[in-house]
């Protein structure tokens, strides 16, 4: 009797342990899933099609992608869902758990490395944007010229104009496969319809502008200001402008039509009715954009500030500050004061 009370308390007290063993084991095991390593650089690691859940677990140990393969493997069928895991190629950066390399593989976050990176900064121009796509043989100039005025090509991409001034959004675009100029130019006036602010064609056309004109307006701003507080500024007395008819006298416009500009405004460049760019004699808009304007000056055209501004010039050289003026005589007085400075 007391040899079977006996059996029965022992075999109480194992189960016991094991339960108790079992849990902690449990609560290590989760804990683990989520603690991080550091990794000395990212691994670039591959999962085969067919391999089981034990091997991935040797070849993840074996890379240092995870501390243990046992735990990795138990962990994975407490924890997750093997059967979810998709074969393909990625890149795991530090800090790293195993949870997050599981994660990882379930979503399929295919690793593709890139093989052409291409980055346009706000106010490029598509001169600037051809010698880029020029100096690293994704084009040619003959190719270039021909699809930047290709009046099918054009109409494709929805650009209403005659070239593609203003429509190459400003951005970093990159590659898994060495692309043709073709589709580099596809992918950024793709992004420039994918970044026009919510309802911008309702807005300009409540404000009387056809899309060319509000890029070309935008084009303006984007190289009149690099700065975010000054955009609205420009946009009004660009605005008020216009309504008034005075010629906008924005150089970046006048530049824009020299050909072979070496840095230097002349009295002839000035006086040169057949520069259609010349906005100190012919008022309006210029025939076109001048570059590619970056979202926020998109968005400047219909945020014009409102006080009274008619004119404005740089009022400090190193931070190219300008002062917005309400009368011409005040205007004169910080031409002046930039005259002075060596502007």
């Amino acid at each position: 009797m007391r040899a079977g009370r006996t059996f029965f308390l022992l075999l109480f007290f194992g189960l016991l342990v094991t339960a108790a063993t079992a849990t902690f084991s449990y609560k290590y095991l989760k804990a683990w899933g989520t603690s991080t390593i550091e990794l000395t650089q990212p691994i670039d690691i591959r999962v085969p099609r067919g391999v089981t859940l034990k091997q991935l677990s040797h070849i993840f140990e074996d890379q240092q992608l995870v501390s243990n393969a046992l735990f990795f493997e138990y962990w994975v069928r407490l924890f997750s869902n093997y059967r979810n895991f998709q074969a393909g190629r990625y890149l795991f950066h530090s800090p790293l758990s195993p949870r997050d390399v599981a994660t990882t593989i379930i979503k399929g976050e295919i690793y593709q490395p890139v093989v052409y990176s291409l980055t346009v900064p706000e106010g490029y121009t598509v001169a600037q944007v051809r010698e880029r796509l020029l100096a690293d043989n994704i084009t040619s100039e003959e190719e270039f010229h021909r699809l930047n005025t290709d009046k099918d090509f054009l109409k494709a991409l929805r650009v209403p104009s005659t070239s593609l001034e203003g429509f190459l959004y400003p951005a970093t675009y990159n590659f898994i496969v060495l692309p043709e100029a073709r589709e580099v130019i596809k992918k950024m006036v793709r992004t420039f319809w994918k970044e026009l602010p919510k309802d911008y064609l309702t807005d300009i056309s409540e404000k009387e502008l056809s899309l060319h004109d509000a890029v070309t307006f935008a084009s303006l701003i984007e190289r009149e200001t690099g700065r975010p507080d000054e955009r609205g500024a420009v946009s009004e007395v660009i605005w008020r402008r216009l309504k008034r008819g005075i010629p906008l006298a924005i150089d970046a416009s006048l530049i824009y039509g020299i050909q072979d500009f070496d840095g230097n405004i002349r009295r002839k460049h000035l006086k040169d009715k057949g520069n259609p760019y010349n906005t100190r004699i012919h008022p309006g808009l210029p025939p076109s954009p001048i570059c590619s304007p970056s979202k926020a000056s998109l968005k400047a055209v219909l945020q014009p500030t409102d006080m009274g501004y008619m004119y404005y010039v740089v009022e400090d050289i190193q931070t190219r500050k300008h002062h917005f003026s309400k009368t011409l005589k005040e205007h004169n007085t910080y031409v002046r004061k930039f005259v002075r400075q060596g502007g």
